[in-house]
C-alpha cells in the first residue's frame, strides 16, 4: 500500500500520519480573534467568549443546562442505539446478498440524499409532540451513513479471501463472523464515527422543531428572546457534544481494531 493510501486510511480512523498541531493550539487564533471582536463591540451578535463562558457556568450552576442536557442525552442514546442495531445488520445484508441490496438500495439512497429535517413533521404526526420524535430523528440522521459504510466494507472484502474460507469448509455464519465482519470493521467504525456526529445534529433538529425538550428547546427560547450570550453557550455545548461523540467512536474504533 502506498503512502497516499496509508494516509487516507489513517485519516479515516482519526490517526493521520506525521505530527499535527494540537487542536487547542489550532483554535487559539479563533479564540483570540473572537474575544477581541466581542470586546470591540463589532456586533451585538458577537459577544466575547469570556462572557459566553460566564453565561455557560451560570446555566450549569442554575441547573438549566443539566436539565436540558439530560433529556437530550436520553433521546440521543435511544436513537443512536437503534440506528446501530438496525444499520449494521442491514448494511451487512446489503453488502453480502444481492437480493437485499436490490430490495433496500433505492430506499437507502433516496433517504440518504433527502433533507431529513423535512421528515420531522411526519414523525410528529406519527408519534405526537414528545421526546420519541427526537429519538426517531436521531435514528434517521445516523442510520443511512452507518448502512452505507457497512455495506461498502463488506463489499470491499476480497473475493479471494471469501473463496479461500469456503475452500476450508466455512459455513455462511462463520464466513460472516470470522471473515467479512473483521474485514469490514474499519469501514463500519468510520460509519459509526460519522453517524455519531450526525446523531447529535438529528437530536438538535428534532428538539428545535418540537420545541418542548432538551437543548434544542433552549436554543429556540434564547434565539426568540434575543439572549445572545446564553444562545452561544448552548450552541458551544452542542458542538462539544458532537466532538465528544466522535471521540468516543474513535476510541471504540481503536479498541476494536486492536482486538481484531
Amino acid at each position: 500500500m502506498g503512502f497516499a493510501a496509508e494516509a487516507a486510511v489513517s485519516a479515516a480512523r482519526g490517526r493521520a500520519p506525521g505530527r499535527q498541531a494540537p487542536a487547542v493550539v489550532a483554535l487559539l487564533p479563533l479564540v483570540v480573534l473572537w474575544e477581541a471582536a466581542g470586546r470591540a463591540g463589532v456586533s451585538q451578535f458577537v459577544p466575547p467568549l469570556s462572557g459566553i463562558a460566564a453565561a455557560w457556568w451560570a446555566l450549569v450552576r442554575g441547573g438549566t443546562l443539566w436539565a436540558a442536557l439530560s433529556g437530550s442525552l436520553l433521546s440521543l442514546a435511544k436513537g443512536f442505539a437503534l440506528a446501530l442495531a438496525v444499520g449494521v445488520p442491514l448494511g451487512v445484508a446489503m453488502g453480502r446478498y444481492r437480493t437485499a441490496r436490490e430490495l433496500f438500495d433505492p430506499y437507502v439512497n433516496a433517504l440518504a440524499s433527502a433533507p431529513l429535517s423535512a421528515l420531522v413533521p411526519v414523525l410528529i404526526a406519527i408519534f405526537g409532540i414528545r421526546d420519541t420524535v427526537v429519538a426517531a430523528t436521531v435514528f434517521l440522521f445516523a442510520l443511512f451513513i452507518i448502512v452505507i459504510n457497512t455495506m461498502t466494507g463488506v463489499q470491499g472484502a476480497g473475493r479471494s479471501v471469501v473463496e479461500m474460507a469456503r475452500s476450508f469448509g466455512a459455513s455462511e455464519g462463520q464466513l460472516l463472523r470470522k471473515v467479512l465482519l473483521p474485514a469490514a470493521l474499519p469501514a463500519i467504525m468510520v460509519g459509526v464515527h460519522l453517524g455519531a456526529v450526525q446523531a447529535v445534529k438529528g437530536m438538535v433538529v428534532g428538539e428545535m422543531l418540537v420545541a418542548l425538550v432538551g437543548l434544542g428547546e433552549r436554543l429556540v427560547y434564547y434565539a426568540n428572546t434575543f439572549l445572545i450570550v446564553q444562545l452561544y453557550a448552548v450552541i458551544l455545548t452542542v458542538v462539544a457534544m458532537a466532538l465528544l461523540a466522535g471521540q468516543v467512536a474513535r476510541l471504540a474504533d481503536r479498541a476494536l481494531i486492536r482486538w481484531k
